[in-house]
């Protein structure tokens, strides 16, 4: 009788084990934490409620409700998209985008389209403003300025992706690769440029030399014109001259007993 007691107890402990055990599992399932990152969608018997869950402790029912917790730090998402220019160039582009979650209707996003919003949403009408903004251009006018294609696109997706969803939108055009046979005819025309430019730099530098030159000649002309109309006036100053060019030394064969270039009267 003694060990029949002994193992009623034993099971009668198991039962209230387990059920303890179980208690407190659903005790503590019960609770869950929203970070600050992070905005919270309540389902109850898989219905996801309209109504966000924000950071903090919060209580479900256990194993009707479950949560479902969504990142809303700011997205940012990489791709490639093939265009076409205004004057039917192709071209491959690489961009970068991103954007916020309206906090305050992620679960309405999460209901409606869900966790794949970017690929449902975002990309299509990246792929449009992309295709828009660069039929309005151009290829040699997206080279030359491609930051007013950017802000086309980044304009065109604020006013086109919903507003109940998405905020903050940043768009950045990373690569475009054109056709090769395009890039190398736009090298081609910079490096005539650049050479036509320093042709140009040249003919200016050789007309300045011209006019210096040109200068300095009428310069001299009227120096000496001045000075020949000086000696005419007056010839004592033919001998001055004289003296002032003479080196001092006697020539080694004189006619007569004068000095050369000297006229004493």
């Amino acid at each position: 009788m003694t060990g029949f007691k002994s193992d009623k107890q034993i099971v009668h402990y198991l039962i209230w084990g387990g059920v303890a055990l179980v208690a407190l599992i659903v005790f503590f399932s019960s609770f869950y934490t929203i970070k600050s990152t992070e905005r919270g969608v309540l389902s109850t018997f898989g219905k996801m409620s309209d109504q966000v869950v924000e950071d903090g402790l919060h209580f479900k029912v256990p194993f009707i409700q479950t949560i479902k917790k969504v990142n809303i730090q700011q997205k940012k998402h990489d791709g490639k998209e093939n265009s076409y220019t205004r004057d039917v160039q192709t071209s491959e582009v690489e961009y970068t985008i991103n954007y916020d979650l309206v906090r305050e209707n992620v679960s309405k996003l999460m209901k409606n389209v869900g966790d794949d919003y970017h690929t449902r949403i975002v990309v299509p009408f990246i792929r449009s403003a992309m295709k828009e903004a660069f039929g309005n251009f151009a290829a040699t006018e997206i080279v030359e300025n491609r930051d007013a294609v950017r802000r086309e696109i980044e304009t065109t997706l604020r006013k086109t992706l919903d507003g109940n969803y998405f905020m903050n939108i940043q768009f950045q055009l990373v690569d475009i690769d054109f056709d090769d046979d395009f890039e190398n005819a736009i090298k081609e025309k910079q490096v005539a440029e650049q050479n036509a430019l320093k042709a140009k730099n040249v003919t200016i530098q050789v007309e300045e030399q011209a006019k210096q030159t040109k200068i300095k000649a009428e310069a001299d002309a009227e120096a000496m014109r001045i000075k020949a109309n000086a000696l005419e006036r007056n010839p004592k100053l033919v001998n001055y001259e004289a003296v002032q060019k003479w080196d001092g030394k006697m020539p080694q064969y004189m006619l007569g007993n004068t000095v050369p270039f000297i006229d004493l009267k």
